[in-house]
């Protein structure tokens, strides 16, 4: 034990002190875990980290523990997956807990996914008891709004500065209005508005990280969340590459980081030329997730499949959402805190994502197992 803090002592100041403490002290993490016969050794081999348990936060884990079982299990999933119209899917979807929000057919069926999800945000809302934590799940509504209404100034060729009322006090204001600044640049020299999404994008988890500082647990799901996104920009960006396609891969890859992750920028860098076997061994071992287990293989590997086979990205980014939920998975463990509450919420917003993509699936007639692939699920 006396080894393992002193490493995690070398590495704190380089990386999110959470993700040190989970790759550094997991042996402790195991040991400990191990006096606990109901957890599950699939939730320890992800990065586990020391959990708040607020005792105030205990009215509301047992709200959450009801609802929980609401939640669609793979039966359910496969259950959609069987329809083959919009309106088949709609009389589905009513033999669930949807049932509620519904109150026509298929054309209903948007809507009722979006009252459910303003039902989940008011729920995390009501007993999410620390200001930050309402902060922080406020901020994507927030972005969607600022890109909408930068992209719509962008398109009519307007001068205005964009000033959402959510970032209208400083120092936020002078961060945000610093970045639009360099994505209105960036529109004016290449015209794509794809520029201005990774521009909002890497600023949305910029000012996430600094609201959940505080939190080992949220800072090391969003840290998770970047290396993800990183390693899948890197993959696209190498096959552009490779093909002929890519502009200045380096530069591509720069402006593309998402910050937060153990995994630094230079390894992304210097992997560019590398062939793909020796990008995916050198990831796939990569601390604190893979080490020892290599969790990142498989997410890579199926990038490289999507670049091998010309298919879409689909499964690679459904494996990466599966392993952030599989992340959320140990506040299951917590008997308080704020943990479950987010868990919860995180977990509802993935299912009505899956909903709404199944949905899309099933107007364009696409078959059962292909849908079904869209499906990110953890048991």
């Amino acid at each position: 034990m006396a080894a393992s803090v002193a490493r995690a002592a070398k590495m704190r100041g380089r990386y999110p002190r959470a993700l040190v403490d989970t790759f550094c002290l997991r042996d402790y993490d195991y040991r400990r875990a191990e006096t606990k016969p109901d957890i599950d050794k699939k939730d320890i081999s992800y990065a586990m980290v020391r959990l708040s348990e607020n005792p105030e936060y205990g009215f509301a884990v047992g709200r959450v523990r009801a609802l929980e079982t609401a939640l669609f299990d793979r039966p359910r999933y496969e259950r959609i997956a069987r329809t083959h119209t919009g309106d088949e899917f709609a009389a589905a979807l009513a033999e669930t807990a949807y049932s509620r929000f519904l109150e026509s057919g298929a054309a209903d069926v948007p809507l009722a996914l979006d009252r459910a999800a303003g039902e989940n945000a008011a729920f995390f809302s009501e007993y999410a008891l620390d200001k930050w934590l309402l902060d922080l799940f406020q901020l994507p509504a927030a972005f969607r709004r600022l890109k909408a209404a930068l992209k719509g100034k962008l398109s009519r060729g307007e001068t205005e500065p964009v000033r959402p009322s959510e970032f209208s006090t400083p120092p936020l204001s002078l961060r945000v209005g610093e970045v639009v600044a360099a994505a209105e640049a960036s529109f004016e020299r290449n015209r794509e508005p794809a520029a201005v999404d990774v521009t909002m994008d890497r600023l949305m988890q910029e000012l996430q990280l600094q609201v959940a500082s505080a939190s080992e647990f949220v800072v090391g799901y969003f840290g998770l969340h970047a290396d993800l996104e990183n390693l899948r920009t890197l993959v696209r960006i190498k096959a552009q590459a490779d093909g002929g396609e890519g502009g200045e891969s380096r530069k591509d890859m720069e402006n593309a980081f998402f910050a937060g992750g153990v995994l630094a920028l230079g390894d992304f860098v210097a992997a560019l030329p590398e062939p793909w076997t020796a990008l995916v061994d050198r990831f796939a071992k990569a601390p604190p997730y893979g080490a020892g287990d290599e969790d990142f293989r498989d997410y890579l590997e199926q990038g490289t499949a999507a670049v091998a086979t010309q298919r879409s990205f689909v499964r690679m980014e459904r494996y990466g959402r599966e392993k952030e939920l599989r992340y959320l998975r140990q506040a299951r463990y917590a008997t308080f805190g704020y943990e479950p509450l987010v868990a919860f919420f995180l977990f509802h917003e993935n299912e009505l994502r899956n909903l709404r993509q199944l949905y899309t699936a099933k107007l364009a007639g696409v078959a059962e197992e292909t849908a079904l692939d869209l499906v990110a699920y953890v048991e």
